[in-house]
């Protein structure tokens, strides 16, 4: 049914609990301090740890902390159980530290009971959508990787027919043939792109790395070179540092920066303007252009895989936007949009501090 690492530095309570759990049909261990528990966490990979708020080492909330923080051990549900922290307060930094649920003594032992059953029930619904959601992003990933080399193949083969027979078509059938290659070329296009998504998806950068937004503006701008200079300007505020994989938080930029050329409007030159705003526990960072913009209640569609605003003409396989949101939130941040049609569209991202 499932196994519960029971924390507390208290003999009796621990027994009382263990004895609680296994008339109910679970399995139980026991840790007397903190640093215990957090072995026990990665050598037992408990499904479940009650958590005593007081240890005699490191406070539950340092532990439940940890456990959030391990890639090994942060899908392990924690329930904090305290005696004395009765303050609202209490309970809002345990929760907000990463724990699941919080309760207070003296407990009542069929409730007790029926938390565990609750919290263990949400946890099997959890891990069955992340495998389904694994699954499709590695079947994803297959896909397109095997669709490469084919698509590969077509669009040399056409590229070689042009160069070799296209005196000797007539008016049709070079029509055909231009439609070939731009077919695959766009087929490549979307491959490549569903294979970036189906990465990001599946794998998760954890690296922790010091991330200047100054840098990555002024390095994406570069990036882009002619084709930003045709077409207009990046402006941006002194940006603010902050923590994440380098590379993916490059990534999101390059997309929203390429996004804004290509959805540019064509009665004025293109302008991106890059804002930072300090808040509480993050950081709010809009990017804003002077475009096409969309209709508001476009404003999540546009988030969704192979979902496109624009016609035929824009170039593009609708999964950049995607794969930001995928980015943003492994960061533990958010973006979201805003927009009028014809009055730009601003992107905006929290990044924790």
């Amino acid at each position: 049914m499932g196994s519960v690492l029971i924390v507390d530095d208290r003999e009796i309570n621990r027994y009382i609990r263990s004895e609680i759990l296994r008339n109910a049909g679970y399995e139980s261990i026991e840790a007397s301090t903190g640093l215990s528990a957090l072995e026990l966490c990665v050598s037992a990979a408990p499904d479940l740890v009650l958590l005593d708020i007081h240890l005699p080492d490191i406070s539950g909330f340092e532990v439940c902390k940890r456990i959030k923080k391990n890639p090994d051990t942060q899908s392990i549900m924690v329930m904090q159980i305290s005696a004395s922290a009765v303050e609202l307060s209490d309970a809002l930094t345990g929760l907000d530290g990463g724990a699941d649920d919080f309760l207070l003594e003296p407990i009542e032992p069929a409730l007790l009971v029926a938390k565990v059953r609750s919290i263990l029930r949400l946890r099997a619904t959890e891990e069955k959508l992340r495998r389904s959601n694994n699954d499709l992003a590695q079947f994803a990933f297959v896909a397109s990787h095997d669709l490469q080399e084919p698509m590969r193949a077509v669009t040399i083969y056409a590229q070689m027919l042009e160069r070799d027979y296209r005196d000797r078509l007539d008016e049709t059938g070079r029509m055909y043939l231009d439609q070939i290659i731009a077919g695959g070329r766009r087929m490549s296009a979307l491959t490549r792109d569903l294979l970036e998504y189906s990465r990001v998806s599946s794998t998760e950068d954890r690296s922790a790395q010091s991330v200047d937004l100054n840098r990555v503006v002024a390095e994406t701008r570069e990036f882009l070179g002619n084709r930003l200079q045709e077409v207009g300007t990046v402006e941006s505020d002194s940006l603010p540092t902050i923590q994440g994989p380098e590379v993916r938080i490059a990534q999101v930029f390059r997309n929203l920066f390429e996004n804004a050329i290509k959805y540019r409007h064509p009665d004025r030159p293109l302008c991106v303007q890059v804002t930072a705003t300090s808040r509480s526990r993050d950081w709010l960072v809009a990017v804003a252009d002077n475009g096409k913009g969309f209709e508001p209640q476009h404003a999540e569609t546009i988030f969704g895989v192979f979902r496109r605003l624009g016609g035929a003409e824009i170039s593009g396989t609708g999964i950049g936007l995607a794969i930001c949101r995928n980015i943003v939130e492994a960061a533990g941040g958010k973006i979201w949009a805003e927009g009028r049609l014809g009055q730009g569209a601003t992107f905006f991202m929290s990044w924790p501090k």
